[in-house]
């Protein structure tokens, strides 16, 4: 049956579905690819958020110890912040 329906078919006919299938081909790559972008930024969106996160955290960090430096020595910040001494010197070290 395949084979008489085969012979029936112009080779223009057999040709324009040649090309729409190669679209269609070059349709699904087209989106795959914009898929794997748009996954991508996402993922790069996220990394950012949480990289501005820290830095807020970060920032915050040093501002309360710059605040209690005023008033307090390295060992009671450090007791009241339960954090070495160690890292409050390098946090006041950058400000």
């Amino acid at each position: 049956m395949a084979d008489k329906i085969i012979k029936y078919m112009s080779q223009e006919w057999i040709d324009q579905l040649n090309e729409e299938f190669e679209q269609l081909s070059i349709n699904d790559s087209i989106r795959m690819e914009n898929a794997r972008i748009k996954q991508a930024e996402e993922k790069g969106r996220e990394e950012g958020i949480q990289q501005g996160r820290e830095q807020g955290i970060l920032e915050g960090q040093k501002q309360v110890i710059q605040t209690l430096s005023q008033s307090m020595s390295i060992e009671e910040i450090s007791k009241v912040l339960q954090k070495p001494v160690k890292e409050i010197q390098k946090l006041l070290q950058t400000i």
